[in-house]
């Protein structure tokens, strides 16, 4: 039987339309990311405002030591 060039190894290759290397992010993409960054940013910066570095640093604090 002859081996297609497909299979390697005993590893399958995908083939990949053309230009899937290339293809870039879409717009609407990254400024829906940067909007959430922004958002999250304008959020914190509200809860300092409103609570004061104390809750906010313990806050903080609280979810890094939930992490561990």
């Amino acid at each position: 039987m002859p081996r297609d060039r497909r299979y390697r190894a005993g590893m399958i290759e995908t083939e990949h339309p053309s230009g899937a290397e290339d293809a870039r992010p879409s717009r609407a993409g990254l400024l829906l990311l940067g909007g959430g960054a922004f958002g999250l940013l304008l959020a914190g910066m509200l809860l300092w405002w409103r609570e004061g570095s104390r809750l906010f640093t313990d806050g903080l604090i609280a979810t890094i030591v939930a992490c561990f």
